[in-house]
């Protein structure tokens, strides 16, 4: 039974680890969140490898690689802030500074290295920097009241979505319910198995390994597969126009001039399409324009586009003479300027991501 739970742990780590570094580097690259949920998978992969040295008693040989000194806890609060807000607010962009936020964490790996270094000079064993109460509560109790502050501010923000997602008469798919508050509630409870352990000293770390093993690896693939797995799916805003303004316009024969121009000219065909452009082909004054679709589609001007976008690519699906084209190649034709953005629209319209759709309606 030991042998097949190092087994388990080593295979998890492994899976862990190549999972944290390439979402790591997605996140360099492309998707900004996917950085730090790499940098928490890589923190907590290292957990599970230090729960394989300590059942196949790794940390006792002479010759051992002190791997579990190369992660520091600090890590994870400043990661999932910075997750949050990029998977909450798609407009943020997080300050050149905020790089020193994790210093704290370098200087404990620092530190944790050159103690042992210290120790193995002069060959003989030295207490532990656990041991010592300042050490202690900066890398072991600062992190847990970091998690609990960062997640009750997630948590606040997730709340505060839901209700205006209720408001707003709109419905979430299940995929959806499990991104948005799939992530919240396992690093809650990882908390506080967490909390359980360091400040209780019960014995929940079992319990933290088949956690970690279990639920943070199908989470993490489910980041890598769909960037905007995590991501809160965008709330239409209406914009408080005034009618009086344009009291001299016929709505419903606009409406239908404007309805017309996307469906029988395919407007929405033309990539970056913008209100003004479209304005400025009905001879109408685009903030009238937004305010046709603000009030009678309960939409704004790009939600309302990419819905005839959408319902191009599915119409096109379903045309055997469209067979021979990719998926990017209609969401291409359909006016989508990328293979992201589409992805992301289509889940916020159909409430599946495209490889699902095609699966359910093949």
């Amino acid at each position: 039974m030991e042998n097949w739970k190092s087994i388990v742990y080593l295979l998890a780590f492994g899976q862990g680890i190549v999972l944290s570094l390439s979402l790591i580097v997605r996140g360099i690259t492309q998707q900004r969140a996917n950085l730090f949920l790499g940098l928490i998978l890589y923190i907590l992969a290292l957990e599970i490898l230090n729960a394989w040295g300590m059942q196949v008693h790794y940390h006792s040989r002479p010759d051992s690689f002190p791997f579990w000194n190369m992660q520091s806890y600090l890590v994870l609060p400043v990661s999932l802030w910075f997750f949050v807000q990029y998977t909450t607010a798609p407009a943020y962009r997080a300050p050149r500074w905020s790089w020193l936020l994790f210093a704290p964490s370098l200087l404990e790996v620092i530190g944790l290295t050159s103690w042992r270094l210290y120790w193995r000079h002069i060959d003989q064993r030295v207490p532990s920097l656990l041991e010592n109460p300042a050490w202690f509560f900066v890398t072991e109790i600062l992190p847990i009241a970091g998690m609990f502050a960062v997640l009750s501010f997630y948590g606040l923000k997730l709340f505060r979505f839901k209700q205006e997602w209720k408001r707003s008469g709109q419905h979430l798919s299940i995929t959806q319910v499990i991104g948005i508050y799939g992530l919240f509630a396992f690093l809650t409870t990882l908390t506080l198995l967490w909390t359980a352990g360091v400040g209780l000293n019960l014995r929940v770390f079992a319990a933290i390994e088949v956690l970690l093993t279990g639920c943070l690896f199908a989470l993490g693939y489910a980041g890598y597969v769909n960037p905007h797995f995590y991501q809160l799916p965008v709330l239409v805003k209406l914009k408080s126009t005034d009618k009086s303004v344009f009291a001299h316009y016929n709505d419903s024969r606009e409406l239908g001039r404007l309805e017309a121009a996307f469906r029988e000219d395919a407007l929405h065909m033309q990539s970056k399409l913008t209100l003004e452009e479209v304005a400025a082909k009905l001879h109408l004054p685009p903030r009238y324009l937004s305010y046709l679709i603000n009030t009678h589609h309960s939409s704004n001007f790009n939600h309302y586009v990419n819905a005839f976008r959408v319902e191009e690519v599915i119409r096109k699906l379903a045309d055997p003479r469209e067979q021979h084209k990719t998926l990017l190649a209609l969401a291409l034709e359909a006016g989508f300027s990328s293979k992201s953005t589409f992805n992301q629209v289509f889940r916020q319209h159909t409430g599946k991501a495209p490889s699902e759709y095609l699966l359910v309606n093949k």
